[in-house]
């Protein structure tokens, strides 16, 4: 397996498909597609993967969200009830679509209203999930391309995903972790051709249960799969502590070592400097997910601010705190914040004759006429997202060429340069990243 650190980029809707259309190849190793997106949106998902993109592509099965509390994949909903319009709150359309495509197990689930329990699944269980969920993601797009007469003759030209996932759940307790291994072995069993991967899905406190990482050192390996990507719910690299760094870390080498393929699922420049240490990549959306809580799967109502990427510090700010800093770093004209904050060709584009011309990247307005309070536009978002995305490729190129000595003397320039600002823009967790690399 290749030793360049790879960005798998997670498509959360075709709203996103400038970015990595724009981009494709030149930034991204693959793309994630969620099932529920792909149920969601099934024309223009296949519409994409077989005609449009040039990259590898993965269909996340999302069989985790039908083992949580299945509150979360329901929403308002208008229906007609006893001859009246009413508002309740129902399974979201794409749900019910991929409960219906992945069997029984999940189909009862929702009829039952009782999310997926460890101990419904036997031998014959298992064999059967396992083979629909394969199926699915070999097949779903395929099938589309089938519906469409205009298009039914190049079904069988569609490319395979570059890997099955297992299914999976949330790993709280030694049953679940058990039917993890059982699942992933299963999947190995069915599917011969294509690498097959699993996703190791755990509460974040479980790096911190030395018994839990030496059973998943010693038993994943064993289920004869090619890689796992690892997601621990709540793991935020900015927010740990030393000690869950470190573990990560050599959870990440361990696993490595075994000669399974590692990749966080959400994870950001912390994650990827782990390449050095045996980690294949990192997945993570549009200038979002480089964290996520496994039970949050509604997103806000309202979207998000996208801050402003800091290349030096690795992480988003915003625009204010940045702007408070110019004076002390001598950025007065354009050409000095190329040289001090950001030389991408985003930022030339936007800062070309004035140094206030960085409040672009914060613009706001009101969205609506009944609007009560600014939010950012549109192209103000756009241009955050963009700048961020140079920067990673640029971080992913550093990091190729780097050895892991270069890359901790980075951040410790970083350190120094912005030390005195601390108050303004506060990035303690290069301590905890330099301490746990070494």
């Amino acid at each position: 397996m290749s030793n360049k650190p790879q960005l798998i980029i997670r498509m959360g809707s075709h709203a996103e498909k400038e970015y990595i259309m724009k981009l494709n190849h030149k930034v991204f190793d693959g793309i994630v597609i969620g099932a529920n997106v792909v149920e969601a949106t099934a024309g223009a998902t296949a519409s994409l993967i077989g005609k449009k993109l040039n990259l590898p592509y993965y269909i996340d099965p999302m069989t985790y969200v039908f083992g949580c509390d299945l509150d979360g994949i329901k929403s308002e909903q208008k229906k007609m009830i006893q001859g009246k319009k009413k508002t309740v709150r129902d399974y979201k359309r794409s749900y019910l679509g991929l409960a219906d495509e992945l069997g029984y197990v999940f189909v009862n689930a929702l009829k039952t209203d009782t999310c997926i329990q460890p101990d419904i699944f036997n031998p014959a269980t298992i064999k059967r999930t396992c083979q629909n969920v394969i199926e699915y993601q070999r097949n779903r797009i395929v099938e589309e391309f089938k519906k469409d007469e205009e298009y039914e003759e190049y079904a069988d030209a569609i490319k395979p995903p570059a890997g099955i996932f297992s299914p999976y759940f949330y790993v709280n307790n030694r049953r679940s972790f058990e039917l993890f291994l059982e699942l992933a072995h299963a999947t190995t069993i069915i599917e011969t051709n294509l690498p097959v991967y699993s996703v190791l899905c755990a509460d974040v406190n479980s790096l911190n249960d030395e018994s839990f990482i030496e059973k998943v050192l010693e038993e994943v390996p064993k289920t004869g799969i090619y890689g796992v990507w690892l997601w621990f719910s709540k793991f935020d690299e900015f927010e740990s502590n030393m000690k869950t760094l470190r573990n990560f870390k050599n959870l990440v080498h361990g696993l490595s070592k075994n000669g399974l393929a590692v990749f966080n699922r959400h994870g950001g420049y912390f994650s990827m400097v782990l390449n050095k240490l045996g980690m294949t990549g990192i997945s993570h959306g549009i200038g979002y997910g480089e964290k996520k809580d496994v039970f949050q799967i509604e997103g806000p109502p309202n979207a998000p601010v996208v801050q402003y990427y800091l290349p030096d510090l690795f992480k988003r700010f915003g625009i204010d705190n940045i702007e408070r800093c110019f004076d002390e770093l001598g950025v007065t004209k354009p050409q000095h914040f190329h040289n001090s904050i950001c030389d991408c060709v985003i930022c030339k584009g936007v800062i070309k004759n004035n140094i206030s011309e960085f409040r672009e990247f914060g613009e706001t307005h009101y969205a609506r006429l009944e609007s009560k309070r600014e939010t950012q536009t549109p192209a103000a978002a756009k241009r955050s997202r963009f700048h961020f995305l140079m920067n990673r490729i640029k971080e992913k190129n550093f990091i190729n060429k780097s050895n892991l000595k270069e890359i901790i003397e980075k951040m410790q320039e970083s350190q120094e340069k912005w030390e005195d600002l601390d108050s303004v823009i506060h990035f303690n967790y290069l301590d905890n990243w330099i301490n746990s690399l070494n």
